[in-house]
């Protein structure tokens, strides 16, 4: 990574059920730049989050927000089912980071196979995608962080036109 671009701190939450298998960003857990950490469903509250964003679908969109340009960021996500964010997310001790969302027009290379269908909204990511995305919207193209998923190749040539249209790359 190039001295002149934003250095970016991740902050994950985590279901500790999580299948760590099946995990995007838990191969990244040895990085000096990825903090995570988990929740069970005994553990209440939660420690605040310590980053300048929360991926969350209700946020700003990353295109549309107006950013100054700094020396580093720092961003935060939940990494469990659609179906057990809400409540993680309500036992989170305040204050909330301001929130932030991915451009909708994003789309996953992970195979989502929901034992419900129709569980997941339309244009879910992938929480490593997710949390690339929004580093390249901060002004930072990494794509260390996609050296471990195993997508990479399809997630990056999915997107090409939109790294393009959103000026990323």
């Amino acid at each position: 990574m190039s001295a002149s671009l934003p250095k970016i701190q991740f902050e994950v939450l985590m279901d500790a059920r999580e299948n760590k298998k099946q995990c995007s960003v838990y191969p990244l857990r040895e990085r000096p730049d990825f903090r995570l950490r988990y929740f069970d469903r005994k553990q209440s509250p939660l420690a605040p989050f310590q980053a300048d964003f929360l991926l969350h679908i209700d946020g700003e969109c990353l295109s549309e927000m107006k950013l100054e340009p700094r020396p580093s960021f720092s961003v935060a996500t939940i990494d469990c089912t659609w179906k057990k964010l809400a409540p993680a997310l309500a036992r989170v001790e305040a204050p909330l980071p301001r929130f932030a969302r991915i451009p909708a027009d994003f789309a996953t290379a992970y195979p989502r196979k929901s034992k419900t269908p129709g569980l997941d909204p339309d244009g879910g990511l992938a929480t490593i995608e997710a949390l690339f995305i929004a580093a390249a919207f901060l002004g930072s193209w990494d794509e260390t962080l996609l050296e471990k998923f195993h997508f990479k190749n399809q997630f990056l040539e999915l997107n090409s036109a939109l790294w393009k249209k959103y000026r990323l790359r």
